[in-house]
């Protein structure tokens, strides 16, 4: 490498480490919400909350990188080129497209780390993360056995416990129940079990009374029993028989899924597919957005004026083309055999940069 390639590549690993950090910062901030109103209901700790904010990080990343990149290079190209520096190197020889070479390897890095995040990384920690968040939703002894405080563990249904374990027993139990159309009941008993079943959850009630109002709030009905089972219903899904999303599988498994992922549907297997091929087209937008960041600046003849219309044209095409990469994973979930034009957009990005670039050398 030279050294005036070196010197390039420096000046944009800076920019892009900080932009890197900032908005990162912002989409983690943003993705974070989802998972407070987990941690929250489930009545987890800030050590959950930092375990799960993690998994999101990988693919906070995969959108945040090529966008780094392509930011550092819009700001490191057009400081350089206000300063006359690569005027200078311009007046020395070197070609735009030459000048090519740093924003390449900076596109290449880019597109390396994006590619170990959205090809490994990414899939294993969002199938991670639905997981846990699976697992605290049916942890019912968070949301249902918190001990002296009235708990709503499903709508309609208010109850509360005096005293309460991790295996399910509970002492002192009060139970309203107001889901239905009609006068709510209300139930006490002084020992109670919680067991969870394949499709719902219920509370064994011992030696207890439920108590309802009946003509209209005149009269009370009083029934005593020894023991009562009561159906809270399904407080949360069905863990062990979960369907994966298509992101929560790597590529070298969506771009051929066996037999088992798509079960004969071929709708299912049509949106595997397009989320293999999505997940291998994504990184190239990294490689790509610095050679369009460079091309547009020095695309055309030098102004004193600033490079303000160029760089906004240049963000115009870059967000024009990954809301057409995203917008054509849909026509390939329709059909399968059209994953090809996923990779037509940053393909595209990439060659037209560059002859913008070998054009611009030859005038100059």
């Amino acid at each position: 490498m030279r050294q005036l390639d070196r010197y390039v590549l420096a000046q944009l690993m800076g920019p892009l480490g900080f932009f890197a950090l900032i908005f990162a910062g912002l989409v983690w901030l943003t993705q974070s919400l989802q998972v407070i109103d987990t941690i929250v209901a489930s009545n987890q700790s800030a050590a959950v909350f930092l375990e799960l904010s993690a998994l999101l990080l990988p693919s906070v990343m995969t959108i945040v990188l090529p966008i780094s990149a392509f930011a550092a290079s819009l700001f490191a190209i057009n400081r350089l080129l206000t300063e006359s520096e690569l005027v200078v190197m311009m007046s020395a020889g070197r070609s735009p497209l030459s000048l090519a070479r740093p924003m390449f390897m900076l596109g290449l890095v880019a597109m390396v780390l994006t590619g170990i995040l959205t090809l490994y990384l990414a899939p294993n920690a969002a199938r991670e993360l639905r997981d846990r968040t699976a697992e605290m939703r049916a942890e019912l002894a968070n949301s249902v056995l918190r001990e002296g405080r009235f708990n709503h563990p499903v709508r309609g249904v208010t109850v509360y416990v005096r005293q309460a374990n991790s295996a399910g027993d509970m002492l002192g139990i009060f139970i309203q129940d107001a889901r239905g159309p009609g006068p709510s009941i209300t139930y006490t008993a002084d020992q109670a079990r919680l067991v969870q079943g394949p499709m719902s959850v219920q509370v064994i009630l011992f030696d207890g009374t439920a108590q309802r109002f009946e003509d209209g709030g005149e009269t009370l009905s009083l029934l005593e029993f020894e023991r009562l089972a009561y159906d809270l219903g399904p407080l949360a899904e069905d863990t062990s028989n979960r369907r994966r999303k298509p992101r929560e599988y790597t590529a070298l498994t969506l771009i051929d899924p066996p037999d088992e992922l798509w079960e004969g549907n071929e709708g299912r297997r049509a949106e595997l597919i397009a989320e293999g091929h999505d997940q291998i087209s994504g990184p190239l937008y990294a490689l790509a957005f610095p050679i369009l960041a460079l091309a547009a600046i020095l695309g055309g003849s030098y102004r004193r004026a600033g490079f303000g219309r160029r760089i906004a044209i240049a963000v115009g095409i870059a967000l024009t083309a990954r809301i057409v990469g995203l917008g054509l994973v849909p026509a390939v979930e329709q059909s399968a055999s059209m994953w090809p034009i996923l990779y037509a957009p940053p393909l595209l990005l990439l060659a037209g940069s560059s002859a913008v670039l070998w054009r611009r050398g030859r005038r100059a």
